[in-house]
């Protein structure tokens, strides 16, 4: 017993820098979606970790799911229809298409021009 929780205390300081990195770049992530939620969403929030490995492991709020709880109130269309979540990625792509157009119709002009240089510098070189 007492070899095997050495071993398990020493995998757990060898692991500690990087379970420290995560757990702070989630604690930020939390601080980012509080400061950019909106309560009329009604969409439950996850809180930020202890930093302290001894209160991480009896934080009662790694054991919850957030998302199998319902949410208070109405549910926003885009999270419970799949339909709606399709059409925003529509959306999405077609304006990306409409970006790419338009730097490609810019690219294409530029081409233009660059030949056109060329082509009279050439007439004018005969």
């Amino acid at each position: 017993g007492t070899k095997l929780h050495q071993h398990t205390r020493k995998s757990i300081a060898k692991r500690q820098p990087a379970l420290m990195t995560a757990i702070q770049k989630f604690n930020s992530y939390c601080e980012r979606l509080d400061s950019l939620y909106n309560p009329a969403w009604n969409i439950p929030l996850p809180t930020p970790l202890p930093t302290k490995l001894a209160k991480l492991r009896s934080d009662q709020t790694l054991m919850q799911d957030i998302w199998i709880t319902p949410s208070i109130g109405e549910v926003p269309r885009w999270l419970q229809d799949s339909d709606i979540r399709d059409g925003i990625r529509a959306l999405l792509k077609c304006d990306w298409c409409r970006e790419e157009q338009k730097c490609l119709g810019m690219e294409a002009d530029n081409l233009c021009c660059f030949f056109e240089e060329k082509l009279t510098a050439l007439e004018l070189s005969i």
